[in-house]
């Protein structure tokens, strides 16, 4: 049986995604910060083990080891998918304190997560991680588009790519490959205006995806719905 770890699996597109791998009979290891969602995962399908935690906080790092190794000891794939994101309008409008907690989240929360799930990663014939990106974190779409609203987003999501590709690098020898996910413009509660994608269509994308994945390709961000590499 495979597993997987889902980080922000209580809704949107995380939610996708655990409805994803449950169908597909996969051991779920749901991330949430909520412990009633932790609960009504946990409810949803089996086997699942939800992580209650912040990707945020150091402390989740210990509560993602002691699950894992509790439930299985070995992970297939690991995606990280929580996020946040504040529409301050214009740049200098942002505040420090807003980049930073975007950061944290989107970037460093992402390589938190992955340290605390790389020794069972390791144990797993194929294992690969999916970062959850944006079009909006490449400086390429930035520069040749409209000015960006969510600045502090689009900052980290920069960081995360940037994370991908370290990792990659670091991870490819020791058999684990690191991609970049945009999984198109999804209608949930933080929307674009030009949002079309059900988050439920987007998940099922990936899982396809993902079982086709050339291992042997250089590590790059991915357009869920194209199907093309976008420019870092």
């Amino acid at each position: 049986m495979r597993s997987v770890l889902i980080t922000g699996a209580g809704r949107g597109f995380g939610r996708a995604l655990f409805g994803v791998y449950a169908r597909r009979g996969w051991r779920l290891f749901p991330l949430v910060r909520d412990p009633g969602a932790a609960q009504t995962l946990s409810a949803a399908a089996e086997p699942c083990h939800p992580i209650v935690g912040d990707v945020a906080a150091p402390e989740t790092a210990r509560e993602i080891a002691r699950v894992l190794d509790r439930h299985g000891g070995s992970l297939d794939l690991l995606i990280n998918n929580a996020g946040n994101i504040r529409k301050t309008e214009g740049v200098l409008n942002m505040t420090p304190e807003e980049m930073e907690e975007h950061f944290r989240v989107h970037c460093a929360g992402a390589f938190r997560c992955t340290r605390a799930a790389l020794p069972f990663l390791e144990r797993a014939p194929r294992p690969t991680v999916v970062n959850v990106t944006s079009r909006w974190g490449t400086m390429a779409w930035v520069a040749g588009n409209p000015p960006a609203r969510a600045h502090a987003y689009c900052i980290a999501k920069s960081a995360l790519n940037m994370l991908t590709v370290c990792l990659d690098q670091a991870l490819k020898p020791r058999g684990i490959r690191v991609v970049a996910v945009h999984p198109g413009r999804l209608r949930t509660d933080a929307a674009p205006p030009d949002a079309d994608t059900d988050p439920a269509e987007a998940a099922a994308r990936l899982a396809e995806w993902l079982e086709t994945l050339d291992l042997g390709e250089e590590g790059s961000c991915h357009d869920l719905m194209s199907g093309e590499t976008i420019p870092w």
